[in-house]
């Protein structure tokens, strides 16, 4: 069995290579903002409390449900809405304080990933078959599809075009994606249908996996002028037999609609071409550049927290997105290429191709040794 990733496919069919014919299944991924996204935990105490009335996660509030735990100690919660930097936290394993309130009294205690007996993420609203691109024809507005606000002549946009799973997939009900199985940040995950807002047109699935067995990698926290987002990683095997007239799909096939930020209606329709094509991942750093101003307005800004200085060294860690919004530097300290959308330039991207791939790579690496092992077997 020939398996390759979404990039290496690609590339065969731009390099017209006859290998084409021989590749059995091809690895896709995505990653960007998927706002619909929520933490499924059990958080034990150490008290006795009839039920908990709140609950926090270092002092963010989730929801109190479903089940009452009575006189328990144990609270079933969800955690939603600005939680991006908090679930990575707790991927990576870090200590957190957990706080409930019970008849007027706090209970707390420290726990990490391993001590809560359930942590599970569920998708409601994933790897959106592509998405579109923003701009402004009126005043400055603060949005979630930027880290600043959006000013007229600029654009922002999302999907990872013709590596996105569902690009590369013929669904004509979601019967076609309904328990199959994927990669979410790492960890194998099961999807479960079609998610919020999907359609056949334009559809997202809804999927669900362990947090115990992702990599904080592949998920975050998203700083906008809107509040905070975040973003996770999504890989999916295709079957070529099965889909083979939409793996053959590149960038320049693949529709990307330009909206204006107030109304949503269509300005004008470009090509996920002009914003994957001839562009970097990740920024250059040129570090001789770097004034070590008392303020660094591109660490402040970054989306990510990317971006640190140490001994007088600007550095970028592995938490870089490749948004774009370092280029904010007046002195050119950071460089990247963003292309642009109907001829209005990208300000800052909400998808990151590199997780994707690297989650897609992920994805080939499992499948070849689970190969190996049936074959051995």
């Amino acid at each position: 069995m020939l398996i390759v990733t979404v990039d290496e496919f690609k590339k065969m069919i731009r390099n017209n290579d006859e290998r084409i014919e021989e590749v059995d299944i091809v690895t896709t991924g995505t990653c960007g903002i998927m706002s619909g996204t929520l933490g499924i935990f059990h958080i034990p105490f150490n008290e006795i409390f009839k039920r908990a009335e709140k609950i926090f996660l270092d002092n963010i509030e989730g929801k109190v449900g479903v089940c009452p735990n009575e006189y328990l100690g144990k609270v079933d919660a969800l955690f939603y809405g600005e939680v991006g930097f908090l679930f990575k936290r707790l991927v990576r394993g870090e200590e957190l304080e957990a706080k409930a309130i019970a008849d007027g009294k706090v209970y707390r205690n420290i726990v990490n990933i391993d001590e809560l007996p359930t942590a599970k993420m569920l998708g409601t609203r994933m790897a959106f078959k592509n998405y579109m691109a923003f701009t402004n024809l009126g005043e400055p507005v603060k949005t979630i599809f930027h880290r600043f606000e959006l000013k007229r002549g600029e654009a922002t946009f999302s999907g990872c075009g013709e590596i996105n799973p569902l690009e590369n997939m013929v669904i004509k009900s979601e019967k076609d994606i309904i328990g199959k199985k994927a990669l979410l940040n790492g960890a194998e995950a099961l999807i479960l249908g079609f998610g919020t807002r999907s359609s056949l047109e334009r559809p997202n699935i809804m999927i669900s996996a362990d947090m115990k067995e992702m990599d904080s990698y592949y998920l975050g926290g998203f700083y906008t002028s809107g509040g905070i987002e975040i973003y996770n990683t999504v890989a999916i095997a295709v079957d070529v037999r099965e889909h083979r007239e939409a793996l053959m799909k590149l960038d320049k096939d693949i529709a990307l609609p330009l909206v204006n930020i107030f109304g949503r209606e269509i300005i004008d329709k470009g090509k996920y071409s002009e914003v994957w094509e001839d562009v970097d991942l990740r920024p250059k750093v040129h570090v001789e550049r770097c004034k070590n101003c008392k303020s660094c307005v591109s660490e402040i800004s970054c989306p990510t927290e990317a971006i640190k200085r140490e001994n007088g060294k600007i550095k970028i860690s592995e938490d870089c997105f490749g948004c774009g919004v370092c280029k904010i530097c007046p002195y050119n300290v950071f460089e990247i290429k963003l292309g642009s959308i109907c001829g209005i330039p990208i300000v800052c991207r909400q998808s990151d191709r590199k997780r994707a791939l690297d989650l897609a790579k992920e994805l080939k690496r499992r499948l070849k040794d689970e190969t190996k092992e049936n074959r051995d077997y």
